[in-house]
């Protein structure tokens, strides 16, 4: 590999695109200057490299050379301590999702399976069909008509453990090679069969002539195991090759990198899964973002090499541009549950929409902000419900979920807060993690990069993670339980640097904030109530714990898990502004 001291990574967003400079300096990589613009891909300007070279001249400005010619063209390799740079990498979720209909012998098993594969790259599940379902919709007639009105790029065949069920899965198969032969060939989908592998020869000669059929081994090989890897591979293959490259200025960064442009949900998803093998945490990230919303999670094994792995694309759930899709799936009385004001229906669905008319537009008044973070809540909560069957608790925990050792935030809504408190709020209103688990954010705009990054230049994704890419917003402690209102659930004892020594008794419902800055240490003694659990399966056990300080410091979260709402508005109302209260947020504090 060539000697690269200086570097650019791109993300192109559906709203925005970033664009950071990184370079070695005295024997490591930093983060060095970064630009960021609004997203061309689509009209007027209908070229994604549009916007990365605005953001590169935006970097030039702040660094003091040239990184780009004369004619627009990235300037590499570099000059000794001249202009331009070694290398580029670029990724982008800006591409059209998929249309994919799956088809599975039940809902509960094979469909759930094929469910949880197409979530690992930008699907949209545009219609699905089992054999458990009412025998109006088992009608062959009725089904083909599915397929015609899904119009889907992506048919994926599921069903029967290898050497399991074979007649259903047949029929199934014959359905949609008669399909593809009543469509015109050029809207004929590609189909995968990757249902029960000694039916795998039968399938292919069902289609013939009439249609694509790649075999893929199977999602769900017994009862009581998946197999998703295969078929995500295959997924996220053809969504880069077919998808992405047609997305308008991609050629020009093709160009500039060498490489093709890769799916932002997979880089993404590398980076986290990077983080927890190298520091051997339970790791998850959210990536929140205007079309779409990531969930990746990486809980290693102690001292192996196979941990668990899981990724949830939802192509159809955004805080932007997809913020119609999404009311379409979330009521509105459980966004506007989340506001500490009052706001009928009509008007939240109305103020949303809008902002799904102008998504790169920000928050002007603290209203719109409320009404922004309450869609974003239970838009991450949604991504959140779905990537949690997937995830492992560990042996002794409690709660609902695992304890995550780091939780990571990462979008313009999580990133670009007023206040730290905000993006703390969010994430865990969010996941609800239970234990002592703690917080970063990407800083940077570079999160999902770092993934392409370590592919090709593991040395610099190295460095910029250990020193740049995310800021510590501190440590969390959630105990697990319920109690009546004002009862106390938690004590803490923080010695802190200097022998400072922090008691506080915390209240069931809510958030209690002990200062400790950034790279400040301190001891926790937590002496939860007998209702209450801070990790180790045992009510009323108390235990200690080092936690890490950062720009909001150690929250002490006492809400209860699960996280509940009253059904009184009123009420409600009130203990939401209590617990923005909590943490230091009001109406006072400037947006926009």
């Amino acid at each position: 590999m060539a000697d690269v001291g200086s570097l650019l990574v791109a993300d192109c967003g559906n709203t925005t695109t970033t664009v950071a400079l990184i370079e070695r300096a005295h024997g490591h990589y930093r983060l060095v200057a970064r630009g960021e613009t609004i997203s061309t891909h689509r009209p007027p300007w209908s070229n994604a490299a549009v916007g990365v070279r605005e953001a590169i001249w935006q970097i030039e400005a702040l660094v003091g050379r040239r990184l780009l010619g004369q004619t627009g063209a990235l300037l590499q390799p570099r000059i000794p301590a001249g202009d331009g740079v070694d290398a580029f990498v670029a990724v982008s979720s800006a591409g059209t999702p998929m249309r994919v209909v799956l088809a599975g012998l039940t809902r509960d098993l094979s469909l759930a399976s094929a469910q949880r594969a197409v979530a690992g790259t930008y699907a949209l599940i545009a219609g699905t069909m089992s054999l458990d379902e009412g025998a109006a919709r088992r009608d062959p007639d009725v089904r083909i008509q599915i397929l015609r009105q899904a119009q889907p790029d992506i048919i994926l065949i599921a069903g029967g453990a290898d050497g399991g069920a074979a007649r259903p899965v047949i029929d199934l198969a014959q359905l949609v090679a008669l399909y593809n032969q009543v469509v015109e060939p050029a809207d004929r989908p590609l189909t995968f069969y990757t249902g029960n592998a000694r039916l795998a020869d039968d399938v292919t000669a069902l289609f013939g002539e009439g249609g694509e059929v790649r075999v893929v081994a199977n999602v769900r090989p017994r009862l009581d195991r998946e197999n998703l890897g295969p078929i995500q591979s295959e997924l996220d293959a053809i969504y880069q090759e077919r998808w992405l490259v047609q997305v308008p200025g991609f050629d020009t960064l093709r160009e500039w990198s060498g490489e093709a442009v890769l799916p932002t949900a997979r880089t993404f998803a590398q980076t986290i899964r990077y983080i927890g093998d190298r520091y051997q945490l339970n790791a998850v990230g959210i990536d929140l973002g205007s079309a779409s919303t990531l969930v990746a999670a990486r809980q290693p094994r102690p001292g192996g090499r196979h941990g668990l792995f899981s990724l949830t694309t939802r192509a159809d759930l955004g805080i932007g541009l997809s913020v119609e899709a999404a009311l379409a799936q979330i009521p509105l009385e459980a966004v506007i549950r989340w506001l500490p004001f009052e706001m009928s229906p009509g008007q939240a669905r109305d103020e949303l929409l809008n902002k799904g008319l102008h998504p790169a537009s920000v928050p002007q008044t603290w209203e719109d902000l409320q009404l922004e973070y309450a869609l974003a809540r239970e838009v991450m909560r949604r991504a959140v419900a779905q990537a949690r069957p997937g995830w492992r608790r560990r042996r002794h925990s409690s709660g609902h979920g695992p304890q995550w050792d780091l939780i990571i935030g990462a979008g313009r809504t999580l990133t670009r807060t007023p206040h730290p408190g905000y993006t703390a709020l969010l994430l865990l209103d969010a996941l609800e993690p239970a234990g002592v688990s703690k917080m970063a954010f990407d800083v940077g705009g570079v999160a999902a990069t770092l993934g392409a990054l370590a592919a090709r230049h593991p040395l610099a994704a190295v460095d910029v993670v250990e020193y740049d890419a995310f800021l510590n917003l501190g440590t969390v402690v959630a105990p697990f339980g319920t109690a009546q209102p004002g009862e106390v659930a938690l004590r803490v004892k923080a010695t802190c640097p200097g022998g400072r020594v922090v008691q506080q008794e915390v209240a069931y419902g809510s958030l209690r904030v002990i200062p400790l800055g950034p790279g400040e240490r301190a001891l926790l003694e937590l002496h939860p109530t007998r209702r209450f659990d801070v990790g180790l399966s045992e009510p009323g056990r108390g235990a200690t714990a080092e936690a890490e300080g950062g720009v909001l410091g150690v929250v002490i979260d006492a809400r209860g898990r699960p996280l509940s709402l009253p059904a009184d508005g009123q009420r409600r109302r009130q203990l939401v502004q209590g617990w923005l209260s909590d943490l230091g947020l009001g109406p006072g504090e400037k947006v926009g």
